[in-house]
Parts: C-alpha cells; structure tokens; sequence
C-alpha cells in the first residue's frame, strides 16, 4: 500500500513538473512594442497582442529556421554606416512593433534638365500587428522597402529641375509619404498601385548634393570616367555645366554678372595659356594678352616687346590763368630726344626712372 501511495505521488510530481515546464515553455510575454507571429496545421494563424499561453500544441511559434526575415537597411546616427538591422530575434520569434527608420543607400537621380545629384533618402515606418502576416510571408522584406522608396524618389525628384529641387523639398517628400501610404490604404476595388508591406509610414525625408564635374569637363561622380588632361574648348563643355553657368546669371544684379563674366574670361585665357605652354618651347605673354592689364604693347617684327609710351593728359588749367611764357628753344640742343629702354619701362610700370649720376 504504501508503495501504492509512492508512486502515485510520484507521478503525480512528475505531472506537475511536466505541466509547469511546458507552460513555461508555451508562454510568451507579449506588450505593446513586441509580438509573436504563430501558425496552426501549416498555415497563419496570427500574432499574439497580449501574454499568452498556447495551450494547443498545433499552434506553433515562427522562429529559428521557421522566423521571418524582417531586416532593413539603416545608418548609424551620424549617417555615415550604413547596416542591417533585423526586426526578429529567431532564437525565441519575437518580432519588435518599434517605430524604425529605413535609410536605402545613397543613388543618383537625375533631374528633369539632365543634371544628376546624389540623394540620401529616410523612411519612418511601423510593422502593422493587424496586417503582419503579410510582411512575414516576403522573400526579402528590406530590399523590396527600399527599392520602393528609391523608385517613389526618383519619379518625384524627376519632375523638377536641379535648381527648384530645394524649394520644392517640402512638396517632394510630403508626394512620397503619400504614395506609400496609398499603397498601404489602398482599397481592393481601386487600381492596383503595388504589394502592400503591412507597415504604418509616418515621415519620408532626404537630403541631396550636386554630383560635381572634374576640371576639364568629365563627370567627378561618375565610375570609371578620368580626367582627359586637356583644356576644353567650347564645345567639349557638357550641357549640365553650361546650364550651371546660366544659373549662376539668374536674378543677379549688373555688378555681379560683370564679375561672373570677367572670371570666365580669365578661365578662358588660362586654358590658352596651359594649352600653349604644352608644346614645350619658350612662350612669351605680355600682360595685357592675359588680361592683367589694359595698357598697349606692341611687338616689334624681330619678336621683341615694344613698350609704346602712355599718352598723359594734360592737365586743365583755369580760363583766367594766363598762358605761360614759353621758352625759346635753344639751338644747340634742337635735336629731337633720344628716350632709353629704361625710361619706356620705368613710364609703363610707373616707376620714377633717375639717370645716374
């Protein structure tokens, strides 16, 4: 009898064990930024919205092997990483429902004047535990996100021309948020506008920068395109740059175009200069041919410069002064004046010359 009773009780610890142990093992703590996403007999059976404990052994928990694949791309802070970040921990399933931000990695647009800029894009967004099964049952969760938010950028920032893309900015990013919403929202009546990803979209962002020209005309921006080492001429400029050119006129004032214009005019001159200097022999410029100075120097046939004396002008003198007595010439010296190299260069550099003595 009384190891009846033994064994009774043993096994009945043993059922008590075994039912803590499996209710342990069945329970999920589940709150208000975490779920568990289940399936019964194969198929979705939905998430748990609050602790629970499944007490049906045909209702499982996705997780290891079986755990979906929820992972973004994002950057660091400072924005200077970019990384994966995976809503799921396999281990145990549990999927988080904290707002994150996806960030896609930098990509080119092109504008609607065939400028291209470089564009770094942010999307807040919220898995959606009502719609959840849906972005469990993806391939890739994170690429088909980001590939969306790059396409819906892409069209937006195409219908604008570079210069307008930074007042329009407001009207760009408020356009995105709205599409993916819509197609998120969109009833099964409307016109189909894309595969729905079950998550909530809060605020879309992005910030751009000109993708620049290297000093002789080619795409700095550009892969695999190299400097062609050569001054352009005026039909080697691209268009982008001669659109930039026109911008850098718009709504400026005389003073401001004049100084454009005499800046390009130096540019000019300098690409001359490096192209003449590439033949390899001896160059002379005189100042005025690169534009330092608007006094006349003439060159002499034999290849010399010729300074050619500045013409002073005289100064005016008042009507009621009378007119001073000039000297008779004297005879002697009534040769005309020999003036020296010296004195031609001390007037063009407006230097005092004295003779020595």
């Amino acid at each position: 009898m009384v190891e009846i009773i033994g064994i009774i009780g043993a096994l009945f610890v043993g059922g008590v064990v075994a039912f803590l142990l499996y209710r342990a093992s069945r329970t999920f703590d589940v709150g208000v930024h975490n779920t568990f996403v289940t399936t019964r007999d194969g198929t979705f059976y939905g998430a748990l919205r609050a602790p629970t404990t499944l007490w049906d052994p045909r209702i499982r928990v996705m997780r290891d092997k079986d755990a979906p694949d929820l992972s973004f791309i994002t950057h660091d802070p400072a924005g200077a990483e970019y990384f994966e970040r995976s809503l799921v921990t396999k281990r145990t399933g549990e999927i988080s429902l904290r707002v994150n931000t996806c960030a896609p990695r930098p990509f080119l647009v092109q504008t609607a004047d065939d400028h291209k800029i470089r564009v770094r894009t942010r999307v807040i967004f919220q898995l959606d535990v009502e719609r959840i099964q849906i972005a469990c049952q993806l391939q890739n969760f994170g690429a088909t996100l980001a590939a969306r938010i790059e396409n819906l950028f892409e069209n937006e920032l195409g219908q604008y021309r570079d210069e307008e893309v930074r007042s329009k900015q407001y009207e760009i990013e408020n356009s995105v948020v709205r599409a993916l919403k819509a197609i998120e929202e969109q009833d099964a009546s409307a016109p189909f506008m894309g595969l729905p990803l079950g998550i909530h979209v809060f605020e879309a962002s992005f910030s751009y920068e000109d993708v620049g020209f290297s000093h002789y005309g080619a795409g700095a921006g550009s892969e695999g395109e190299k400097d062609s080492g050569s001054p352009p001429g005026v039909m080697m400029i691209q268009p982008q740059q001669l659109d930039k050119i026109a911008d850098a006129f718009k709504d400026r004032d005389p003073s401001a175009r004049e100084l454009l214009l005499s800046l390009l005019e130096m540019q000019t001159r300098q690409n001359i200069v490096e192209l003449l200097c590439k033949s390899g022999g001896l160059v002379a410029f005189t100042a005025e041919e690169l534009g330092l100075s608007t006094r006349r120097i003439e060159r002499s046939g034999h290849g010399f410069n010729v300074m050619k004396e500045m013409d002073t002008p005289a100064a005016p003198t008042p009507a009621q002064a009378p007119a001073p007595a000039t000297p008779a010439p004297d005879a002697a010296n009534a040769g005309p004046k020999v003036v020296t190299d010296a004195e031609r260069a001390a007037r063009y550099y407006g230097v005092v010359h004295q003779e020595s003595r």
